[in-house]
């Protein structure tokens, strides 16, 4: 599967100059990024740890990250382009100071985790409405069609209607 991101959207979140700078293996970067094996082989591993948290309890697949549309792509396309620059940090530590990057890894990380609790979500439909909690079960027509003892020996058990919630 292809990465979430290209060169172009993490241009957009991150400097080019300094996407560049951390390529470089030599201390100038000559050539197109965006055609760069490295970066790419980056953005799909960010990619990766974006699809193993959303991943969890079957959350989302990778084809329901690819299907996403609008903020919620902006969403992801951010989160991919922040660990895809804490990844080429990585590469060349000594280049930036490491504090800063630090602090986006640990806030990516913390927004990943959440993810993958179910805290957060990327905007869809289905995954709203599933957390909203919902009453189902028998109603008290349910009960009477059963004929259970309950039912059957009054004044000794509770009736169905004082066991279930008012509007059952």
């Amino acid at each position: 599967m292809a990465a979430y991101i290209d060169y172009d959207d993490l241009i957009a979140f991150f400097d080019e100059n300094t996407i560049k700078d951390l390529l470089s293996d030599t201390g100038d970067y000559s050539g197109d990024a965006s055609g760069d094996a490295k970066l790419a082989t980056l953005m799909e591993s960010a990619s990766g740890q974006v699809e193993a948290a959303a991943g969890v309890s079957n959350l989302y697949d990778p084809d329901d990250l690819a299907a996403l549309t609008g903020n919620t792509l902006s969403l992801l396309k951010q989160l991919t382009a922040a660990i895809t620059m804490v990844l080429l940090v990585r590469r060349r530590p000594e280049k930036f100071g490491s504090e800063y990057w630090q602090a986006i890894e640990e806030r990516t990380e913390k927004y990943l985790d959440r993810l993958r609790k179910g805290e957060r979500l990327f905007d869809e439909t289905a995954k709203r409405q599933a957390g909203l909690p919902t009453v189902d079960g028998p109603t008290s027509i349910d009960y009477q069609r059963l004929n259970m003892i309950p039912s059957r020996t009054h004044n000794y058990f509770p009736n169905v209607e004082q066991r279930l919630p008012l509007w059952r």
